[in-house]
């Protein structure tokens, strides 16, 4: 029996008519059923120039060299939402010391050598005396403005969470602290701490 020659496939972009083409391609598809022959699967489109523009935009997207830092005015007074919370001007205390912050799997470090609003996308409306740090979030689970370390006087350290939907916690060995909206809780270093599903290492500076 004479082997029938395979028809050429169309070029990508050829058919101005769509309908017209998918039953073309139809038909091709419907001759080599049955013959011993792996057709070569369709490039993945290229991303457009639009839909990059759009990640950028994506709050869990920072581009390589972003600032992720914000220290607040030497005179700032700082949003009225901070007033009875670790962010308020009566924490705005410095610390005895500095310690720092690791999270192994984004890289991200923070130093945290005065009061810090943690988050996804933290205001910058923050007494003197406080920085606001944009958390590096692949998996969206931190909140805008999700969690804040403290000192006050004594030199003594606080985290509070301000309602975050994924919650915050801290953990001394095997022992979760879970860390709630108006109930601060005193941090003690070396620990980790749970922003989110971000995990921090604490540790003196």
């Amino acid at each position: 029996m004479q082997k029938l020659p395979y028809p050429p496939a169309p070029e990508p972009g050829w058919y101005a008519d769509d309908e017209a083409a998918g039953q073309i391609l139809g038909a091709i598809d419907d001759f080599q059923t049955g013959h011993s022959q792996t057709r070569a699967t369709a490039p993945e489109p290229l991303q457009t120039a639009d839909a990059h523009a759009v990640e950028l935009d994506d709050d869990s997207f920072i581009p390589q060299g972003a600032d992720l830092e914000y220290t607040a005015a030497a005179d700032a007074q700082g949003s009225e939402e901070w007033d009875g919370t670790v962010l308020s001007t009566a924490f705005m205390k410095q610390p005895h010391a500095n310690y720092r912050m690791t999270n192994e799997i984004t890289g991200q470090t923070i130093l945290v050598d005065m009061g810090v609003l943690m988050g996804r996308r933290p205001s910058q409306d923050i007494p003197a005396g406080a920085k606001s740090v944009r958390l590096i979030d692949p998996t969206r689970t931190v909140s805008r403005n999700h969690a804040a370390i403290s000192f006050d006087e004594d030199g003594s350290m606080w985290l509070e969470d301000f309602g975050s939907l994924n919650g915050t916690a801290i953990y001394a060995g095997d022992t979760e602290t879970p860390v709630l909206k108006g109930a601060p809780v005193q941090l003690h270093a070396p620990a980790r701490i749970r922003i989110g599903d971000q995990i921090f290492d604490f540790e003196q500076a």
